[in-house]
């Protein structure tokens, strides 16, 4: 195992849950710190079959505040829609999880593989270790993951930067109390956040790196216009954009989460998709023994995975190219963003929110890709 992300970490757990031997090989000691959101939605929490601790929770979100150029709307439910998370500490929570269930881990830097008829040996920077499978979770810019996938273009990696600020709980409740503020139209192919945490905000944006020129000035611009200062210590990292096809298999190796491409690329929610996406790696490898674990990997990931992932690549390519469309859309139909927040609460799927969308768009705008 590669990686002690939460696709890394589920997988890892999974796995020691049915007898097998596993070792998590991960580059950085954890806790670490990690650039993200920190925005698990509802399904992934709702899927998730462990209790997420006080340290890891820090605020339940019931609503959002969507904003479109000149455009504001709030919409708030009766229900949790996601759960904002300290990042590091889900991590490590995740981590610990897995090593109570039986999997070992070592701080290694993975630096090649070869992969046999019968084993694949993985070499770090101090020893070689064989193994039946391997399983990659180690994120989009580890090179290993494009010994199956390919090199990515630069259309199909987002840039993200991200940054904490520090503030009194009292006027972060103030200003946001349980929304989540989105700001549309800042970033190519993206948008910006503002997130209400325990103690600080975190704000950030994202959007596709052929679309996102010169990041940081966007960054600092995003900063001003919303009250804060503009020199801030700022974190960048990538993301795949999910929905395309891709190979996340081969062999006796299997790539899982953002190593896979599975991100949701309309909202850049990836959390949800490593953790299904580590268990049914693990599963695979433990029900199928030395059959096609490959194969039978890459048929579940499609089945439960895919379309979702297809349906969000083409809602996003449909607004960030029309964007006046969906400027209108928004303005018009007071219930556009009411079902599209239920995505992230599981109440509803990308595909019957863009079925229903559809017919209400002016003709053919969902046919550009």
């Amino acid at each position: 195992m590669v990686g002690a992300g939460p696709a890394g970490s589920t997988a890892a757990r999974i796995a020691a849950g049915m007898g097998l031997k596993v070792l998590i090989l991960e580059k950085e000691k954890f806790p670490r710190y990690k650039p993200c959101g920190g925005a698990l939605s509802e399904r992934a929490t709702s899927w998730l079959d462990l209790r997420l601790p006080e340290a890891v929770c820090e605020k339940a979100i019931t609503g959002a505040r969507i904003h479109y150029h000149e455009w504001v709307q709030d919409k708030v439910k009766a229900y949790r829609l996601s759960t904002l998370i300290n990042r590091s500490a889900f991590d490590q929570f995740l981590l610990q999880k897995a090593i109570e269930t039986g999997a070992s881990v070592s701080f290694s830097r993975v630096l090649n593989y070869s992969s046999k008829e019968d084993h694949v040996s993985v070499q770090t920077d101090d020893q070689i270790y064989r193994s039946r499978f391997l399983i990659v979770a180690s994120g989009c810019q580890d090179s290993l993951r494009s010994r199956i996938s390919g090199k990515a273009s630069r259309d199909d990696i987002g840039v993200c930067l991200v940054t904490e600020i520090e503030a009194d709980d009292r006027d972060i409740e103030a200003r946001l109390g349980s929304f989540l503020d989105i700001h549309f139209g800042i970033a190519g192919g993206g948008y910006g956040w503002i997130f209400p945490h325990r103690g600080y905000y975190s704000v950030g944006i994202g959007g596709l790196a052929s679309q996102l020129r010169h990041p940081r000035m966007i960054m600092k611009g995003f900063l001003e216009n919303n009250g804060f200062d503009r020199d801030q210590i700022i974190h960048g990292h990538t993301i795949p954009q999910g929905g395309k096809k891709k190979r996340i298999s081969l062999g006796r190796v299997l790539l899982t989460g953002d190593a896979a491409s599975l991100v949701d690329s309309f909202s850049g929610e990836g959390i949800y998709y490593a953790l299904r996406s580590g268990e049914m790696a693990a599963r695979a490898i433990g029900e199928e023994k030395e059959r096609d674990v490959a194969r039978l990997y890459e048929k579940r990931c499609n089945k439960e995975l895919g379309e979702e992932l297809r349906y969000a690549l083409i809602l996003s390519q449909a607004m960030h190219r029309h964007p006046k469309a969906f400027s209108w859309m928004l303005e018009r139909h007071n219930e556009v963003l009411d079902r599209y927040i239920e995505i992230a609460a599981a109440k509803r799927s990308y595909k019957d929110f863009v079925r229903w969308l559809v017919p209400r768009l002016p003709m053919g705008i969902l046919s550009a890709r």
